[in-house]
């Protein structure tokens, strides 16, 4: 019996794709096999790139909708909002953490296109820059090895509202 191609593209991805729910390596945290970074939403707490800040405040808890959230597929898919527009990206997650993006995460052009705010510029920039990965209880956060970028998102429960362009 032959394979199809895709089935066995499919099974050759699977050992790259079984770390996106193996992290949790403290030991008061859960492993995530129960907790997959995966299953949850994520929305940005503080960002730092290239020397620039960003940081929860209170503008950005009455804009909800405007505040970049992060979530991911068991294929490696990264969608969210970078606070304007849709984003699309992938990557694979190594066991220790260890990112690996395939497709830097861009802009989703599936309708009108938004002006981007500073924010989303800064966040669409830092995501493929980072390389590691780790929970830390209800923190996400994202990092390169330099040191020069930093993503940290808490993890909610409820998604953010769709995006809806005026």
């Amino acid at each position: 019996m032959l394979l199809r191609p895709a089935v066995v593209a499919a099974f050759a991805l699977l050992p790259a794709l079984s770390g996106c729910g193996m992290l949790g390596d403290s030991p008061t945290d859960p492993p995530l096999a129960t907790q997959s970074v995966c299953d949850h939403q994520w929305l940005l707490k503080s960002l730092s790139v290239e020397g620039r800040e960003h940081r929860s405040r209170l503008l950005w808890k009455k804009l909800w909708r405007d505040r970049p959230y992060f979530t991911c597929d068991e294929l490696g898919y990264v969608r969210g909002s970078g606070g304007s527009n849709p984003y699309l990206g992938r990557f694979s997650l190594q066991d220790g953490g260890q990112i690996l993006w395939s497709q830097a995460p861009k802009i989703s052009r599936m309708g009108d296109v938004r002006d981007s705010s500073e924010l989303e510029q800064d966040y669409l920039r830092a995501l493929p820059q980072t390389d590691n990965l780790s929970v830390e209880g209800d923190a996400l956060i994202l990092e390169s090895e330099s040191g020069t970028t930093r993503i940290e998102f808490r993890r909610t429960e409820t998604p953010p509202p769709p995006i809806t362009n005026p």
